[in-house]
């Protein structure tokens, strides 16, 4: 027993040499004491409770002063002597205090997710959110929710970005009733926009390159100062991938003496099989040469380890403003089929081309089987029409009259 002070804090209370806690009681307060490790000195407080001896931490010194845990001593041996147990108090304490960015952390890091989703998450809660990230979750409430939704959807982000916050922030919410209680949340404020029937729908997008923005928009992709970033939104363009099938692309699955890549993390979670053309051939060759770890477009993360190409907005803005466009990269997918439909390509090589699925046809489903080589001749039909696009002179709409006057 001792009186514990700072100076004895600091001074008596040690370490024990074979790395186990060391424990120090005052002589004052019954119960209070300071536990000692190698890396920290923690207040504690013993008490006896239903005949069992429980532990409270108090907090380590000097983040708490010797006063202010001795203070803090006296008010829980008082709730122990009336037989409430404290931990239950401290939790209930804590789960109240519980902010949004502590449930989405924890969300993120037991959550199985796709890096695309991870990034997305992120972006989400960063952008759209990033002021509520501090309040308890159990402030956040459905008028608040209802507020942001529709201030989201009314800026240039629009409905259906709106609602995919939304959508990820009543995930989190929902795991954290999971994790913490409905003591801690009682219930789901997003379930607010189902129960209104508040749910904004958005139109269709139809955005694609026209004709005349190919040339100007692959010339400018090809002089990005960052040619991985170049390469890959061509890639997406030539073959019609998703921005996430395309980015996850790895060297193992090329395949260069059949000619044929195979795209694995699809978004109906079978393998697509794509023929490699003779410019897809040559962007693979240029990234070979620049080839940083197992995927084809290889990027190292924040951390400096290999990794993949990530967010293309930047590079997109740059494309669009060289173009006069304002294509998407999902609608550089809507360009790869729009450009095949008018080429006349049949609906079955269309579809297995984009990996859209084929289940509901009963043939195509259990009998006839769509090989890449069938696949082939659109393939290259496709790239041929588009590189004789950038190969042609642009052309510049003048008024009347300008010429003559140079």
């Amino acid at each position: 027993m001792a009186n514990i002070t700072k100076t004895y804090v600091e001074r008596s209370a040690t370490a024990r040499d074979d790395g186990k806690p060391a424990f120090f009681f005052d002589d004052e307060i019954k119960g209070f004491g300071v536990r000692v490790t190698s890396g920290a000195k923690t207040f504690i407080v013993d008490r006896k409770l239903n005949g069992k001896t429980i532990r409270v931490s108090i907090g380590r010194y000097p983040d708490w002063s010797v006063q202010a845990a001795r203070d803090r001593a006296k008010e829980l041996i008082v709730e122990f002597d009336k037989g409430n147990d404290v931990r239950q108090q401290e939790k209930r304490r804590g789960d109240a205090a519980v902010t949004l960015k502590n449930a989405f952390e924890k969300f993120m890091s037991e959550r199985q997710l796709k890096p695309r989703t991870q990034t997305d998450y992120c972006r989400y809660m960063d952008h759209y959110l990033s002021d509520w990230m501090g309040k308890p979750i159990a402030t956040i409430d459905s008028d608040m929710i209802m507020a942001r939704y529709r201030k989201i959807a009314k800026s240039s982000s629009g409905a259906a970005q709106a609602s995919s916050v939304m959508r990820t922030l009543r995930s989190v919410f929902n795991f954290a009733i999971a994790t913490y209680g409905r003591a801690v949340l009682p219930e789901n404020p997003v379930a607010s926009l189902t129960a209104k029937r508040a749910w904004l729908r958005d139109k269709a997008r139809t955005d694609h390159l026209r004709p005349h923005e190919i040339k100007p928009f692959i010339v400018a992709a090809r002089a990005l100062p960052n040619a991985v970033m170049g390469a890959y939104i061509e890639f997406i363009l030539l073959t019609g991938a998703r921005r996430s099938e395309a980015a996850t692309l790895k060297w193992r699955h090329v395949d260069r003496k059949a000619r044929t890549l195979t795209l694995k993390e699809t978004k109906n979670h079978t393998d697509r099989v794509l023929p490699i053309t003779p410019r897809v051939a040559e962007i693979l060759d240029a990234m070979w040469h620049v080839k940083i770890g197992e995927f084809v477009f290889g990027a190292r993360d924040k951390d400096g380890k290999p990794s993949h190409i990530t967010e293309p907005r930047k590079a997109m803005a740059t494309l669009n403003d060289a173009a006069g466009s304002t294509v998407t990269v999902h609608g550089l997918r809507r360009t790869f089929s729009t450009i095949l439909e008018s080429l006349d390509c049949p609906g079955i090589p269309l579809k297995s081309l984009l990996g859209h699925s084929l289940k509901g046809d009963v043939t195509t489903a259990h009998y006839t089987q769509i090989t890449v080589e069938r696949l082939r001749p659109w393939a290259e039909r496709y790239e041929q029409h588009v590189l004789s696009l950038v190969a042609a002179p642009l052309t510049i709409d003048e008024p009347a009259g300008e010429s003559a006057t140079r």
